[in-house]
């Protein structure tokens, strides 16, 4: 099977996504409000069914960012409310029309290269030389989030009240399979989670032993490793605080690779 095609990720996308998104609004915040919009939920980024197995990274993020900009609205939020109501009312080829607009997120227009290029740039920098920024999405990384529903301000998102809904919330514990799944098949060499709001539940949820803090550069960052679980898979993990649109890239990104590198061959 391939990994788009995995029952998960449909049956994600089945839901009322609406319901979802109004009742973990009050879930995830002690006021009511998480600041979740009601737009269907991103269960992937990138070409997962052409992943190097074994030889990709997997980029973990807290949740998508809902853009201020007109361009994302009118390349990706629109057409995908529009192709899930169409998949809702039950039109024939409207889901693989949406899994298809994932899987080819970073060869079209809704590509979001200020967030994604020097992440790229990175990974083909440091661990896949023979690809470039827009290449390395081909077979060597993709990305998926820990709360796959939009939002402007996470910090409305109570790190306590999403712990303890994870195991209980029927759309956080199907998005939680769906990421073991997803794991499980594509088998990446790294899971590199981008900021501390991700890096938290990641820990709590997958790590049988806690990420340990790097006693080194990367320290004043809380550049932190170890392993996670996704069902029988265990994959090394990196995590640090965010770098946001990644303007401080060139200053950290280096030296968190020689310390990955140094920490995995210890």
């Amino acid at each position: 099977m391939r990994p788009s095609q995995l029952p998960e990720i449909r049956e994600l996308m089945s839901r009322d996504y609406r319901a979802d998104v109004r009742r973990l609004n009050e879930l995830l915040n002690i006021r009511g409000d998480a600041g979740l919009e009601e737009i269907p939920p991103i269960p992937f980024t990138g070409d997962i069914d052409s992943m190097e197995r074994g030889n990709c990274i997997c980029l973990i993020g807290i949740n998508p960012q809902f853009p201020r900009r007109e361009k994302p609205h009118r390349l990706e939020i629109g057409p995908t409310k529009e192709t899930i109501a169409r998949f809702h009312r039950g039109e024939k080829g409207a889901y693989q029309e949406f899994i298809d607009s994932r899987l080819g997120y970073f060869r079209g227009d809704m590509a979001n290269w200020v967030h994604y290029g020097k992440l790229a740039e990175g990974y083909a920098e440091s661990f896949f030389p023979d690809e470039d920024y827009k290449s390395v999405w081909d077979g060597n990384a993709f990305a998926i989030d820990i709360l796959p529903y939009w939002s402007t301000d996470t910090s409305k998102i109570s790190d306590s009240r999403y712990w303890k809904n994870i195991d209980k919330d029927p759309a956080l514990v199907l998005h939680q399979a769906m990421i073991s799944r997803l794991i499980e098949a594509t088998q990446p060499c790294m899971i590199h989670v981008n900021g501390m709001k991700a890096g938290s539940p990641v820990n709590t949820r997958y790590c049988s032993s806690s990420l340990k803090k790097w006693k080194g550069h990367g320290m004043d960052r809380n550049l932190m490793f170890g392993h996670a679980s996704f069902g029988a898979t265990v994959v090394p993990v990196m995590t640090h605080n965010q770098f946001g649109q990644w303007t401080s890239h060139r200053k950290h990104w280096p030296r968190f690779v020689d310390a990955w590198k140094e920490w995995r061959d210890s």
